[in-house]
């Protein structure tokens, strides 16, 4: 989309009713629009003593150490039920990043889309005023948090195509360590169809060849040169797997730099919905290598306006204030 096209749309973005943010794009977004959509939601967000109270430091040591914990029951019924309908609509009306996993011919479907926040207001809402922030900041032990992107998962039962082992990082660009993914259930996940970490894999700190989960060859060919993931599905005497049951609201916490994957899920499984959140705290810097997301990002019309080395400070990566108002 054409710079003036995303400027454009976006001055008008501040004046629209919240209801209707999924009408928008994120190509659509100019810089001084969502400038106006983060400043407006700042004023709201969550509290350190409640959440203090959800997480403990043995939580955080046991995060440290294995890379991934799941924590249970961490956010009401209330926000579920909205993430929920979000999702269904996203569903029908995906966003320009979204992908669809399963190939023409095979059975299920494996739904797939980023940045959500900005075209749904349950999503926004949640960023802004549920405990997510505070909850990856104190898990990063950090003075700060931004959010980095938003992401819907949706398996429908029968869906055989797995997720392949991979790590985030190597996705992403960044650089640091202060990097971490919340994954929450919004149905009952059965350890079966549940996400599979490789304990202790963060510490790894590996950049590994990256592939889009769809089969795209393209997309990320300029990973080419680094070296393939681990073949983790042979080393079951040399690794732990991590994984859970999981019931609604129960929450997977992982660092950016754990090695996952996850199984196709059976037609008895029921469905596999999970809204990811990905935060960073204030050590961490852009970094654009070739093959990473960015440019994916860049050609949907995603641009940070920032320099190799820069913090992200970007209205496309809001920085989440953190007051005593709480929606619990």
């Amino acid at each position: 989309m054409a710079g003036g096209s995303v400027r454009d749309l976006l001055r008008i973005l501040p004046v629209v009713a919240a209801s209707s943010l999924h009408q928008f794009s994120p190509a659509t977004m100019s810089r001084r629009g969502m400038a106006s959509l983060c400043a407006s939601s700042q004023r709201f967000f969550s509290s350190a003593s409640r959440v203090s109270s959800l997480i403990t430091e043995e939580h955080v040591r046991k995060f440290e150490e294995d890379g991934a914990i799941v924590v249970r029951q961490l956010f009401a019924p209330s926000w579920l039920e909205d993430l929920r309908a979000a999702a269904e609509e996203n569903m029908k009306n995906p966003g320009v990043l979204c992908d669809e996993h399963v190939q023409r011919g095979e059975p299920g479907r494996f739904h797939d889309d980023q940045f959500l926040w900005l075209r749904h207001e349950p999503m926004r809402r949640f960023i802004f005023e549920s405990p997510a922030a505070e909850i990856a900041k104190h898990m990063m032990r950090g003075k700060q948090v931004q959010l980095f992107y938003d992401q819907l998962f949706v398996k429908e039962p029968g869906t055989q195509r797995t997720t392949p082992w991979h790590n985030d990082h190597s996705y992403w660009q960044l650089q640091g360590n202060q990097v971490i993914s919340l994954w929450l259930a919004l149905d009952p996940v059965p350890k079966s169809a549940c996400l599979k970490y490789v304990k202790g894999s963060h510490k790894w700190k590996l950049l590994h060849k990256i592939s889009s989960f769809s089969g795209d060859q393209e997309r990320y060919r300029e990973s080419a040169g680094l070296p393939e993931i681990p073949d983790i599905d042979s080393m079951a005497d040399e690794v732990e797997l991590l994984s859970w049951d999981m019931e609604p609201g129960d929450c997977l916490v992982h660092h950016s730099f754990m090695v996952h994957g996850a199984p196709g899920i059976s037609s008895e499984s029921g469905r596999r919905r999970g809204y990811a959140t990905r935060w960073f705290g204030e050590t961490v810097h852009f970094d654009p290598r070739p093959g990473t997301m960015h440019f994916v990002w860049l050609k949907a019309g995603l641009d940070p306006h920032l320099n190799p080395g820069d913090p992200l400070h970007s209205e496309l990566f809001p920085s989440i204030s953190i007051t005593t108002e709480l929606q619990v």
